[in-house]
């Protein structure tokens, strides 16, 4: 059904791990692809199967250095897709991790949490 996902970060993506077995799911690096929805788009569908047969949802933990405005759609798509799940009783949630120098990630992660209903903290990278 849900295999496991290890994308390798490179220049312009970010790693992205998911663990089917115990529901963790990690984004970590930088993400200004050149098509973010070609990059994203096997992973959301991923996800989307994974939260369709499962009975557990998913702890996603971001750790973006830097993220375009094309990856943030991408993510909002699969916080949308958390948040349902969350709702029908799959406890999701995300933890977003911002370097203490970088004033600018934590805003971000406080943008695109804005009106979720699920459980999502904003958290310096060292408690990571």
């Amino acid at each position: 059904m849900s295999d496991t996902i290890d994308i390798e970060k490179k220049k312009s993506t970010p790693r992205i791990q998911f663990f089917p077995d115990t529901g963790s799911l990690l984004i970590e690096g930088e993400s200004y692809p050149e098509n973010a929805t070609a990059f994203y788009g096997p992973v959301i569908r991923r996800i989307e199967e994974y939260l369709g047969n499962s009975k557990t949802g998913i702890d996603l933990d971001i750790k973006l250095l830097y993220i375009n405005t094309s990856s943030s759609k991408a993510l909002l798509m699969l916080f949308d897709m958390l948040e349902e799940a969350h709702s029908k009783g799959l406890s999701s949630r995300v933890r977003w991790f911002y370097d203490e120098e970088n004033e600018l990630a934590c805003e971000i992660g406080e943008d695109l949490s804005y009106g979720l209903k699920l459980p999502f903290s904003i958290e310096p990278a060292g408690q990571a």
